[in-house]
Formats: structure tokens, sequence, C-alpha cells
């Protein structure tokens, strides 16, 4: 479980940047560039999605939030001219896949089936005491104890508005046990296109091919989009190129092996394709993957090793220090890293 004290600041954080405001309230960088063919990458400050323009209409990835998908929304009628015809989910993660409904008067919405399962809420007998791992943070703000966060419990504890009303399903304006468990998707569309292993959308003669990434530590309804007409491969979160993986990397998923096969298969796969765009860091291409790989394959080594000599969890961090990886956005997180991969290799 992940403790208050540690993750609560950085998730409200998370929350204004990817509602398109910065911790310090300045304007979202926000930009739309070329990759390749007729496929685009657009950035909300450190999100990323991608889109496929055709004559017939647009097929858009991750919309990444409301506030984002408006501004987008009126970019793409201002340069392109035509609507938006998908929306193509990458995963159901409220920071990728928020803002939706900007688009559905002309979208069809297509996720993996295990989205619906992701988006259900758990039993209404769920307790905020159940709660555990990324939203743990969230459930601990209920300091009288009755089983509710309000939003004075959730001010206080630097929740911003809009991430609390992603977490309220029932707008009721409070936040009850399966609302924090399920996270604060409410902001998702569900998808009405669903697959469970691959998918295939043409429009306007252009392809974008679906496959599912497969069960693994980040989330059970990830996928791949690849646009073979255009030479372009996205992939979203559990491969980052230029930055470290996430603070705790979801140990609590406990599915390290099974991400490690997602990315040898991802690495495999963009053999075929020479831009590789990804949710977080720029445009690479196959090696990122690669180098992505060896990082945590380094860090699995390094703690082992420790584990292995006897020292304890705070032993690691002191010592796995992960230096030539410094360059690295995130390096920060390094100590968070030792802590999730301590719990893969001894859970």
């Amino acid at each position: 479980m992940r403790r208050i004290t540690i993750t609560l600041l950085p998730l409200a954080a998370a929350a204004m940047l990817a509602n398109g405001v910065s911790v310090a309230q300045e304007a979202p960088r926000r930009t739309i560039t070329h990759i390749s063919g007729d496929v685009y990458r657009a950035t909300n400050n450190f999100h990323g999605t991608v889109f496929l323009v055709t004559t017939d209409g647009i097929v858009l990835a991750d919309p990444l939030s409301t506030d984002f998908a408006i501004w987008l929304r009126n970019e793409l009628d201002a340069r392109f001219g035509v609507p938006v015809r998908y929306v193509v989910y990458s995963h159901h993660h409220w920071d990728h896949a928020s803002g939706g409904s900007i688009f559905s008067d002309t979208a069809e919405f297509v996720g993996h089936a295990n989205m619906l399962d992701h988006l259900a809420l758990p039993p209404a007998t769920t307790s905020l005491r159940d709660v555990v791992g990324q939203y743990a943070p969230v459930a601990a703000l209920d300091l009288d104890g009755n089983e509710i966060v309000d939003r004075d419990e959730a001010r206080a504890g630097d929740v911003d508005g809009v991430l609390f009303t992603a977490f309220d399903a029932d707008g009721d304006g409070l936040l009850e046990g399966a609302e924090v468990m399920r996270g604060p998707v409410s902001h998702v569309v569900p998808p009405e296109i669903t697959f469970t292993d691959q998918h295939e959308i043409t429009l306007g003669g252009k392809r974008v091919q679906l496959r599912w990434v497969g069960e693994m530590n980040h989330s059970l309804d990830s996928s791949m989009m690849l646009f073979p007409d255009d030479d372009v491969m996205f992939i979203v979160d559990y491969v980052t190129f230029g930055r470290l993986p996430y603070r705790e990397m979801d140990f609590e998923l406990g599915r390290f092996d099974q991400w490690m096969e997602r990315i040898a298969e991802a690495e495999a796969i963009a053999a075929d394709f020479t831009h590789i765009a990804t949710g977080h860091g720029p445009v690479g291409n196959r090696q990122n993957i690669v180098e992505w790989r060896e990082y945590l394959e380094a860090l699995s080594d390094a703690v082992a090793r420790g584990i292995a000599a006897g020292e304890s969890l705070e032993e690691l961090q002191a010592t796995v220090t992960m230096d030539e990886y410094r360059h690295w956005a995130g390096h920060d997180w390094v100590h968070e890293n030792v802590l999730g991969m301590y719990h893969f290799l001894t859970d």
C-alpha cells in the first residue's frame, strides 16, 4: 500500500497536469506535430496521443482530458475540416481516456472488452478501508472515519475539483469506497465497440489495427495501435521513452513477469515500424523500447543482488541509484522504483 505522505500530492499534481493546468496554474503546453503519412501527434503537457486524418474523417486515440479535447476539436476542425469518426482507447486510465464526450456527436468509441469491467463500479459494500494501491491516499482522507470522503476532506488533501468529480460516479458530492476503488473514470465514455484480441478500423482507405496487449502489471485492457499504411506504432504507459517507470510501478498488481513479456512482444512488433509514439515522452523507435526493457532488467538484477546479500528495503533504496539513467526524466523516482521492484521480487 502506498503511503499518503508520498503519493497524495503527486496524485493531485498529476490530476492538474492531465486536465491542462500545471501545478503552478500556468497555461497548458499543447502541440500538434506530424509523425508520418497522415498520422499526427498531439500533446497536453506530459501526455500524448495520436490521430489519423483521412478524407472520410479522423481516427483519434486517447482524448486525454475534457479541456484538452475541447482544444483539440477546435484545432482539428480548423486544420483538417473533417470530424472525428472513431475514438480509440489505449486503456481505461483517467489521464488518457477522459474527455471523449467532446467527440460523441460524430464518433464511435472503441476499446478492449476488459475496459468495461474496469469502468464498472465495485460492489456497494466496498469500504474505503478496502482501497489499496494508487488511490489509497484518497481513501485515507476520510479523517472522521464515516466511510465517506466529502469535498472538504478532499480539498484539504489537495485533491482538486476536476479529480473529485471524476471519482464521484453518482454526482452526489461524496466519495464512497466503491467510487474510490474504481478510480477517477467518470469522465470516460465507455467503448461502444469492443474486442477481445484484435480489431481493425478502416476509414478513408487507411487502416488502424488494434491488438490487445494481454494481462500485465499496468492494466488488463491495454491495446497497442498500429498504423501500417503510415509506418507508425502507438503504445501507452507500459512502455515510455526517456523516462523512468512511474514511481512504484503499480507493484500491488503483481504481474511483473507478464509486463516484461508484453514489452518483449512490443519490441518484436516494432521491428516493422519506423516511428514509435508513446503516451509520454518523444516519438522514438524500436531501440527506445530496447532501452526501456534494459532499464527494468538492470533494476531487477540490482535489487535481486541486494536481496540475496541480505540488504533491507531501506538499504536497497540507498544503494540502488541507477546513476547511468540520471539523464532520463523522473530519475528522482528511483527509490520508489526500487520499492516496487522489491515487492515484485519478494511478495
